[in-house]
């Protein structure tokens, strides 16, 4: 990957880590807890396996962008990670996952590649409106899975 973007945040969620873990790490509950997410399926592999391979469609300033993404890091209660494989933006993605006293800390990791052309001065504006939308989606699961 050429020049990224960083995207980083984190947040205490009162819950053991495996519940947490369990909640995050399930295709099935992405669109629950992610606003732009639309559609997210595991397509093949198993959804705790490196390799697996899960398609996925969100909503960006009003447009449907589909593509797939390959899990690279499965480590149960602790991480998991991703990369794009069919996107038209290329990026890696990673959750950790640690005790924090009586709950959790998740921490999000994303790094994407930099626009480039005259969309390269837009970047500082996209990567805090994504980092906005990443705590924003970390602050809906806290909701759902201290409620």
């Amino acid at each position: 990957m050429s020049k990224t973007l960083k995207t980083e945040e984190s947040i205490n969620i009162q819950r053991p880590v495996a519940e947490v873990f369990a909640y995050l790490s399930n295709p099935d509950n992405v669109t629950n807890w992610s606003s732009n997410v639309i559609d997210y399926k595991l397509v093949s592999g198993k959804a705790d396996e490196v390799g697996a391979v899960l398609s996925l469609a969100v909503k960006a300033a009003g447009v449907r962008v589909e593509g797939t993404e390959e899990l690279t890091e499965y480590e149960a209660n602790k991480r998991m990670g991703f990369r794009s494989k069919e996107t038209k933006i290329g990026y890696t993605r990673e959750f950790e996952f640690a005790a924090d006293g009586d709950g959790t800390r998740v921490m999000f990791l994303q790094e994407t590649e930099a626009g480039t052309g005259l969309f390269k001065f837009a970047d500082p504006i996209v990567e805090r409106l994504y980092a906005h939308d990443v705590r924003g989606n970390l602050e809906k699961a806290k909701t759902i899975l201290e409620s």
